[in-house]
């Protein structure tokens, strides 16, 4: 290092590496945490069927009141987890999302062309909506409310909710 000039040219490519295996390593723990929150999820759905459809296929019909609080009480477990797997994706995609921008002020050379980063919704969103045809539109829309990682907890919530409502209906159906 002879000059001042070669330690800042040597200090700004060492930070532009840093900030791009950061990037990817946080795209890389983002994907990695959507398949471990949908296997989850499957396991879930697959548990929650088979003690639905066991005891009405092979059983009596009805499920026992025992039954109802397992079922519950599971459904409210997967509603926790996809909670708190939702949170995640938010801190995640949060985190890629400033690491992105800050990539993007500090490297990206173009004033005149804004970059899109991976999971960048809005940016590639109102592009995506004015170039699709009708059949497009119709099976391939996004309404943030019930996006798919809000599902991962909606769903539970709504079967944590109707095992409520089966197992109050059975408790009152028990009265004499």
């Amino acid at each position: 290092m002879t000059t001042s000039t070669e330690l800042f040219d040597d200090q700004k490519k060492r930070f532009s590496d840093f900030a791009q295996k950061d990037y990817k390593l946080k795209i890389q723990y983002l994907t990695n945490h959507f398949q471990r929150m949908w296997t989850r999820f499957n396991y879930f759905v697959v548990i929650e069927a088979a003690l639905i459809g066991g005891k009405t296929i092979f059983g009596d019909k009805t499920i026992s009141v025992a039954g109802l609080c397992f079922g519950l009480a599971l459904s409210l477990v997967w509603y926790v987890m996809g909670a708190e797997d939702r949170f995640l994706v938010q801190v995640y995609r949060d985190q890629l999302n400033e690491a992105a921008s800050f990539l993007t002020k500090s490297l990206w050379p173009f004033e005149d062309r804004q970059y899109q980063f991976v999971g960048d919704l809005e940016g590639a969103g109102e592009s995506f909506k004015t170039q699709r045809s009708g059949l497009e539109r119709l099976s391939a829309w996004r309404i943030e409310s019930i996006s798919t990682t809000r599902l991962a907890a909606l769903i539970p919530l709504a079967v944590s909710l109707v095992w409520l409502g089966l197992l109050i209906y059975a408790l009152v159906d028990q009265r004499p």
